[in-house]
C-alpha cells in the first residue's frame, strides 16, 4: 500500500530549491521597486504604477520558474489586477470577484468573450469602475486568445499588459505615457533585462 500524500526526498529538494529561486529573484524585484520608489517617491501615481511593475514582474517570474500554464498564469493576473482595481476606485475586491466569476475565464472565441462582455456591461450600467474592469477582461481574455493562436512568448503578454497599463494611467495626460515608458525601461535595467 502506497501513501498518496508521500512526498519524495528528490521532490522535497526540487521543490525547495524551486523556492529559494523563487525567494532570490524576488528580491532583485524588491530591490530594482525600491530603487525607483524612492527616486519617484514624491509622486503618488508615479508609485502606484511601480507597484504595479513590481507585482506583474513577480508574477510573470513565478510562472516562468514553476512552468505555470497560460489558464493558471491569467487566472494569477486577473486576481493581482482586481487588488489594483479595488485600490484604484475604493470598491471592495468582491464586486471586481464576482464579475470576474461571471464573466468566466475559460473562453475559446472572439465571439464568446464579446458576448459575455456585453452582458456584464449590461448588467452594471452605473459602475464606471465596474466597466473599466469587464473591458480589462476582455482585453486580458483577447490577448491569451491571441497569444495562444499565435504562439507569443510570455514576454510578449507582459508587454502588452504593460503597454495597456500605461495608456490607462496616463489618459488624461498625467502622467505622461513617456514618463510611464522611462520608469518601465529603468525598471527592466535595474533588472537586467535589456
Amino acid at each position: 500500500m502506497t501513501d498518496d500524500n508521500f512526498i519524495s526526498p528528490e521532490n522535497l529538494e526540487a521543490g525547495m530549491e524551486m523556492q529559494v529561486r523563487v525567494e532570490r529573484e524576488f528580491a532583485k524585484i524588491d530591490l530594482a521597486a525600491q530603487k525607483l520608489s524612492e527616486k519617484y517617491k514624491e509622486y503618488a501615481d508615479l508609485q502606484s504604477f511601480v507597484s504595479y511593475l513590481q507585482g506583474l514582474e513577480k508574477m510573470f517570474t513565478q510562472a516562468k520558474i514553476e512552468k505555470m500554464g497560460s489558464s493558471r498564469l491569467k487566472e494569477e493576473l486577473v486576481r493581482n489586477e482586481i487588488h489594483f482595481f479595488a485600490d484604484d476606485s475604493g470598491l471592495d475586491e468582491k464586486v471586481f470577484a464576482t464579475i470576474r466569476d461571471d464573466f468566466g475565464l475559460a473562453m475559446f472565441t472572439i465571439e464568446q468573450i464579446e458576448e459575455t462582455c456585453e452582458k456584464l456591461l449590461a448588467k452594471y450600467p452605473d459602475c464606471a469602475d465596474c466597466h473599466d474592469f469587464i473591458l480589462y477582461l476582455k482585453k486580458i481574455s483577447l490577448l491569451f486568445l491571441e497569444a495562444q493562436r499565435e504562439r507569443w512568448d510570455v514576454q510578449v503578454i507582459k508587454e502588452n499588459l504593460w503597454q495597456a497599463r500605461m495608456e490607462k494611467l496616463s489618459a488624461d495626460g498625467q502622467p505622461e505615457l513617456k514618463i510611464l515608458e522611462k520608469i518601465r525601461q529603468e525598471f527592466e535595467m535595474l533588472l537586467g533585462e535589456k
